[in-house]
Formats: C-alpha cells, sequence, structure tokens
C-alpha cells in the first residue's frame, strides 16, 4: 500500500518510513523542508505542511494514480499556551480523507492523554497540569475529540516515555494505561518499537477505533 507520513522528518517518523519501506510499502512524506529527509526508493517527498489544505491535497495526489491508502502521523505539538498543531492539521486530514474515500489514520499520541490520564505517574500528573506540557496535551486531547467524531478507522497510540532503545516486545495496556502500577511508564517504550506499531496498525484492524498505550 502507499502510506502518507506526516511528521516523517522526526526521530520516530523517520523509523516509521524505514519500517514501512521494510515492509514493502511505498511512502508519500508530506515535509516543511525536504532536505531534512534522505532520500530513499519507495519514498516520495512533498515539501509542505498538514496546517495548509492545499499541501496535504498536493500530498494526496503527488504519484499520479496511486492514491494513499492510510495516513501515519507522528507531529509533537509545542508547549505554547493555545497550540493547535496536532488539531488543525487533523482537520485538514480528516476532511481530505473524506474527500478521497480513505478511512485509515494512525497517530502517535502519549500515555496521559484522554482517559489514561488517571494512570500516569503524580509527578507527570503535576507536570501536564502546573507547565507548557499541558498545553501540548490538550492539543492531544482534542485530536482525541475530532477523530472519534470522525467516523474514520482511527488508531490513536499512546506510548510510554519515548526511549531510543532497540525495537523490542511491546505491552499493549488497553486504552488507558490500566496496570502500570506506581511507576507508570517510566520503563518506557522505545521509538523503533513504537514505529513499527503504527506500521502494523494501518496494515491491520485489530486496534481500530481505540487508543491503545503500549511500553516494552
Amino acid at each position: 500500500m502507499r502510506v502518507l507520513v506526516i511528521g516523517g522528518n522526526g526521530r520516530t517518523g523517520r523509523l516509521v518510513i524505514d519500517e514501512a519501506l521494510q515492509h514493502g510499502h511505498k511512502i508519500t512524506a508530506l515535509i516543511r523542508n525536504p532536505s531534512t529527509l534522505p532520500a530513499k526508493e519507495g519514498l516520495n517527498i512533498v515539501k509542505g505542511t498538514p496546517l495548509e489544505p492545499s499541501n496535504i491535497e498536493s500530498a494526496f495526489n503527488a504519484v499520479q494514480g496511486d492514491f494513499p491508502t492510510a495516513v501515519i502521523v507522528t507531529l509533537s505539538s509545542p508547549q505554547e499556551k493555545g497550540t493547535r498543531v496536532m488539531s488543525d492539521a487533523h482537520e485538514n486530514l480528516v476532511a481530505a480523507m473524506k474527500r478521497h474515500g480513505i478511512s485509515k489514520i494512525v497517530t502517535m499520541s502519549s500515555f496521559g492523554v484522554g482517559s489514561s490520564l488517571a494512570n500516569i505517574t503524580v509527578i507527570m500528573r503535576w507536570a501536564i497540569s502546573k507547565t507548557g506540557l499541558g498545553h501540548s496535551f490538550a492539543d492531544h486531547n482534542h485530536v482525541d475529540e475530532i477523530l472519534k467524531k470522525s467516523g474514520l478507522n482511527f488508531v490513536l497510540l499512546r506510548p510510554s516515555r519515548l526511549t531510543t532503545a532497540r525495537k523490542a516486545r511491546v505491552q499493549f495496556l488497553g486504552d488507558d494505561g490500566k496496570g502500570l502500577g506506581v511507576f507508570a511508564g517510566m520503563g518506557g517504550v522505545s521509538r523503533a518499537s513504537v514505529a513499527a506499531c503504527l506500521v502494523e496498525a494501518v496494515e491491520k484492524s485489530t486496534w481500530d477505533r481505540s487508543t491503545p498505550v503500549i511500553s516494552n
């Protein structure tokens, strides 16, 4: 399949592209600065931003006769008051996907978003409520609402603390992350493991319309 990747020049996004190419998929990556992403066989790079609807349209139409059949998003959201980077990107993506009849979108969210907030550490809950991290989480929470109302086959993966370790076995802890205990998520999950899960989620329907918390 062809997959549209949003955020492909980030640390996790690059791993997603490599993982998907290894699975035999073709990739279109929408990148603000294409020079930051090395050329690879099977990778088509489009200059632009998901905050501009016309750029998303260009990405969908980048390869004539070969439209993306799924979208993977690995964007991050700045810790700034009122930020809507994730929200605006997803609103634009949902609209474009509906125009093109594409139903599958998989987004990297975070443990602590939505119903999983109650199951993260006390320290993290304090940080979300008292620091700029809360602005980023508010943006991610809005994405939850956007996708749940979209009618699309979404998957919102909620990884625990991201690490640079190697790809390893992943624990799936339901939509809210119960069971990690007092040090919930502190062990973390490698970006390579998250990338593998994001690709697997577009290939399968196992986690459609769910928000699984994952950890190594």
